[in-house]
């Protein structure tokens, strides 16, 4: 299966306040947008990116820098989009483990009933500490993370994607 997009020019795919070379371009946002719009609403692989361009104005060269750019910007932002998810992960967790013991601890000195003033003020503050850690790291791991997950199953895709360009 394949996704097409119509351009009016090469410029359609980038940003138009950044004047380098087209390998070098960083890929407009509208550009972004519809091609997460247009992989969204199918079920099926999407194998391939056309890209849609008048004839007259299509030129061999320029395309070859184009697709190439655009691999390696999906590529790039895959992998970072991955390592994010991986440290939300890990900071989600390690949040959770922490609120965890920090409440094994405050339990700990409640149950064997320590009375002295020293011991009261370390029991308010580690039951909240405990609550707050833990909800902090639940929160992560499911809402944090499944934003990104998102961004990183786009971009595996894109980057797995044939692109090339066709006349209209």
């Amino acid at each position: 299966m394949e996704i097409s997009l119509w351009l009016d020019s090469y410029d359609d795919i980038f940003s138009d306040f950044d004047s380098r070379n087209y390998q070098k371009r960083r890929i407009s946002e509208d550009f972004l947008d519809e091609l997460k719009a247009s992989i969204k609403y199918r079920n099926d692989k999407q194998e391939a990116l056309v890209l849609l361009l008048p004839k007259e104005l299509r030129k061999a060269e320029i395309e070859r820098e184009i697709i190439s750019g655009l691999k390696e910007q999906f590529h790039s932002r895959y992998d970072t989009y991955a390592n994010k998810m991986r440290k939300i992960s890990r900071k989600g967790y390690a949040l959770v483990i922490a609120g965890i013991v920090t409440m094994l601890v405050d339990s700990y000195i409640s149950f064997k009933g320590y009375r002295s003033y020293p011991m009261t003020i370390l029991h308010v503050l580690l039951e909240p500490a405990g609550w707050f850690l833990i909800w902090n790291g639940l929160d992560s791991l499911l809402y944090d993370y499944r934003t990104v997950a998102k961004d990183v199953s786009f971009y595996n895709a894109a980057r797995h994607m044939n692109v090339h360009f066709r006349d209209f």
